[in-house]
């Protein structure tokens, strides 16, 4: 028996699906993030370019919501 009670969730199914999800969401996250810094640069070498502008909000609002599903499922982890 662990003496803590997180060494043992490891076999819990509900667990492994919650950190399963966490994973997935974390890599959405640093992908979106990528993408978003890749479409700032652009944007700022032309500030002109409403289609940039259009991307970059979109990015923004992306990451928003996939950081809030991320605390979410997190809460569930803790």
């Amino acid at each position: 028996m662990s003496m803590y009670f997180y060494d043992e969730t490891d076999d819990w199914p509900e667990y492994k699906i919650i950190k399963d999800d966490i994973r997935r969401l974390e890599k959405a996250y640093l992908e979106t993030r990528k993408e978003l810094l890749e479409i700032e640069s652009a944007f700022g070498s032309n500030p002109l370019n409403k289609d940039l502008k259009i991307k970059v909000d979109e990015l923004k609002k992306k990451l928003k919501k996939i950081e809030k599903k991320l605390e979410e499922s997190l809460s569930l982890y803790r």
